[in-house]
């Protein structure tokens, strides 16, 4: 599936189902994963203002009926934005996120799958 592309933004964005930051810092970035891992039916996502290395705008988790983590990737090409995902563990969300804040992630992107719907 292909998503619309977002305009781009001033600053980062990072939201859940119920509050949505545009001033922030790794620790409430953080807090919002910890929450993810104790409250099941919750989502998190970080916007980038625009496209970041390997063509990723934004990362997002959510955990799965089993407990895994998946983390997402918004992959922004000029036909549409992308999702691929792959489960991990609590630790390497949080880094993937926080590289993503910091403008260093790299990933390898044979470890990720496309997201069915």
């Amino acid at each position: 599936m292909i998503f619309k592309n977002m305009p781009e933004e001033e600053t980062f964005t990072l939201r859940n189902q119920e509050n949505e930051l545009t001033e922030f810092g790794p620790e409430e970035i953080k807090e919002y994963l910890e929450d993810l891992f104790v409250t099941p039916d919750q989502f998190v996502v970080l916007s980038a203002p625009k496209v970041q290395g390997q063509k990723i705008r934004y990362v997002q988790a959510c955990v799965q009926k089993d407990g895994g983590i998946e983390t997402e990737l918004g992959i922004e090409q000029e036909e549409g934005t992308t999702l691929l995902y792959k489960v991990c563990q609590d630790e390497e969300c949080i880094q993937i996120f926080l590289d993503f804040f910091a403008g260093r992630l790299q990933v390898n992107m044979d470890e990720y799958e496309p997201v069915s719907f």
